[in-house]
């Protein structure tokens, strides 16, 4: 009899393998900022092996600003020496005086639409060094002035050079820096102006003025430094000098950066807007998209200093004697001013252009408000603390400024505006803004109102005209391409207007 044949076990079957759960957002987001920049999609470029040069030709490209603060802070720290015939032969009257405030305005003005001119043609370097030449000789005609004329027309030319950077350094550290570095890098004209008025101030309290002349004259051999500066890349670029491109790319970025794909990025096939500028700078006001981002860019200068900021700096020595408060503890108010702009510095590339507009403002009301409040109020109370909480709100105010809006304008400017049109354009925004400074200096200087409560409740109503402005026409432009801001000044709110195809190298890190 056979035996039946011994069953094998069916084999188990695997247990289903654990389901993995799918990450969250927030988990995906951490992981993707975790990866290297090259590992980052769309980032064509290589990130720089240095920021050296980078801060050394952002260092170069502003001595000429911290000059010109000096010469705006100038006229409020030389006040009283002059008025008092201790610096000069001469002693102007209250209306001659009024008039070299006014002059430095007035000539900055006048030379900033050459400037976009000689910018296309020179490139942005050698028009910032040919400003050393005017330089010098403004402050030989203000430091060794003679008569009331000569003094007038040594204020005018320091305007002119002025007026010059206003149009060159912004534009030149915007073309040099890559996105991740643009607005902290944007941001140092301004807060070169403010080092060299605060400076001003500073000396004016321990030194006599014919010491500071004499030290200021020193000072300009620093703008000796410029020569070593390296000129834009782009300038180069458009001009078919790719070797002058590469070298000037691999001082800014890193001796071992790969410089091929940012200068395949500037040589890349021109849109019709691009050709039609390269043509002639004019043409290209007859695009809507241009117009626009230049009204734009304007409104936000025009209103910058209709702001108030220049009052305290013509007439900061009366805001305080109108306060009973010494100048000596004007040193709060500097202090005030640096923190906002090492606030401005550290959070315009993280936090963005439009948050630090909006607060900045804010910030500006209410500062202004309170000030009103207190000389239409509590100036007759003679009560001891009152002063300092209004001093305290000048700080405010003019850290606030700092903060926001009167470093951010100059950095717009060259953001809003596309590349090619930047020289023509820029340079007339900085002539409206200028001749805005003008007026509201001649204004406020023949009314005797600079410690009345209407002049802040008119802050007051241009911060909220800025914040709304702000809210309804600035894009945000934080790590954006000059095409992909275009995109987003589709219209009221910045709504894209329309869907535009740009080349995959609008998506770079450079």
């Amino acid at each position: 009899m056979q035996k039946p044949a011994k069953q094998v076990p069916e084999p188990e079957p695997e247990p289903p393998a654990p389901v993995q759960p799918k990450p969250s957002k927030w988990f995906t987001r951490r992981t993707s900022l975790r990866k290297k920049p090259s590992e980052q999609p769309g980032n064509l470029f290589h990130p720089p092996d240095s920021n050296v040069g980078l801060y050394k030709a952002t260092f170069y490209s502003n001595i000429g600003s911290f000059l010109f603060g000096i010469a705006v802070g100038w006229s409020g720290a030389a006040e009283k020496s002059v008025m008092q015939r201790h610096s000069y032969d001469f002693q102007p009257s209250e209306d001659e005086w009024n008039g070299v405030c006014l002059l430095l305005t007035l000539g900055a003005a006048v030379w900033c639409v050459p400037m976009g001119l000689l910018m296309r043609c020179c490139g942005c370097r050698r028009t910032i060094l040919i400003q050393l030449v005017p330089n010098a000789l403004g402050w030989l005609l203000t430091v060794f002035a003679k008569s009331i004329p000569m003094l007038y027309a040594g204020r005018f030319v320091l305007g002119m050079c002025g007026g010059a950077h206003c149009v060159v350094v912004p534009i030149y550290n915007s073309e040099i820096s890559p996105i991740r570095k643009r607005g902290a890098m944007g941001v140092l004209f301004q807060g070169a102006c403010i080092f060299g008025v605060i400076y001003s101030f500073m000396m004016s309290i321990v030194l006599e003025l014919w010491i500071i002349n004499l030290m200021n004259l020193g000072l300009l051999t620093l703008g000796l430094l410029q020569i070593l500066m390296p000129e834009s890349p782009a300038y180069y670029v458009e001009r078919g000098n790719i070797s002058r491109a590469e070298a000037s790319l691999r001082f800014l970025r890193g001796a071992k950066y790969d410089p091929r794909r940012e200068i395949d990025h500037l040589m890349r096939t021109p849109t019709r807007i691009e050709y039609d500028v390269r043509q002639g700078p004019l043409r290209g006001f007859k695009y809507k998209k241009i117009r626009r981002s230049l009204a734009r860019a304007l409104v936000l200068a025009v209103l910058q200093k209709m702001c108030g900021a220049l009052i305290f700096i013509f007439f900061g020595p009366n805001m305080l004697d109108c306060l009973r408060i010494r100048h000596e503890h004007g040193a709060f108010l500097a202090l005030a001013v640096i923190t906002g702009f090492l606030i401005c510095f550290f959070l315009v590339d993280r936090v963005g252009r439009r948050p630090l507009l909006i607060i900045s403002s804010a910030f500006i009301f209410f500062a202004s408000v309170f000030l009103g409040l207190y000389f239409k109020i509590w100036v007759t109370i003679n009560y001891t603390i009152l002063p300092w909480i209004a001093f305290f709100f000048i700080g405010l105010f003019v850290g606030s400024y700092t903060a926001g809006v009167g470093s951010l304008t100059w950095l717009l400017n060259a953001e809003l505006i596309v590349r090619l049109m930047r020289p023509v354009a820029c340079s007339i925004i900085c002539a409206c803004n200028w001749l805005t400074a003008f007026f509201v200096v001649f204004w406020f200087t023949f009314h005797d109102i600079k410690c009345q409560p209407y002049l802040f409740l008119l802050f007051a109503i241009i911060a909220i005209i800025i914040m709304l402005y702000t809210l309804v026409y600035i894009p945000e432009t934080k790590r954006m391409t000059s095409a992909k801001i275009q995109q987003r000044m589709g219209g009221i709110m910045n709504r894209p207007a329309s869907i535009i195809i740009t080349s995959s190298s609008d998506s770079s890190n450079a």
